[in-house]
């Protein structure tokens, strides 16, 4: 399965927020994903960090176990963090998920 990470915060937070996500002492991602991709932007809300990950269905539950303490050790360190967990599939997954279920 694929998870979007969304992570935003407020200007005033950027370097606390770099200061963290570097930090070695911030609670490492799962051995469970695998990162794809990552895209920043900053927008009228705030910057946003976005990072797909590539986890195994079975390793889910132990991902966002380690996901929760990573998020939470941030959030607390890091004023108006919110980090959104998004799990999901591609779109060619999808389409082939719920085609056997339309209408024909």
């Amino acid at each position: 399965m694929l998870v979007l990470l969304k992570a935003t915060y407020p200007p005033s937070s950027a370097k606390s927020a770099i200061d963290i996500f570097m930090s070695p002492e911030t609670p490492k991602r799962s051995a469970a994903s695998k990162e794809i991709a990552s895209f920043a932007y900053g927008d009228s809300a705030g910057y946003h960090g976005l990072f797909i990950l590539e986890v195994e269905d079975a390793k889910f539950p132990e991902f966002l176990q380690a996901q929760v303490a990573r998020n939470t050790y941030m959030q607390s360190r890091v004023q108006g963090l919110q980090v959104e967990v998004i799990p999901g599939h591609s779109v060619m997954d999808t389409i082939g998920l719920v085609s056997k279920h339309l209408p024909k």
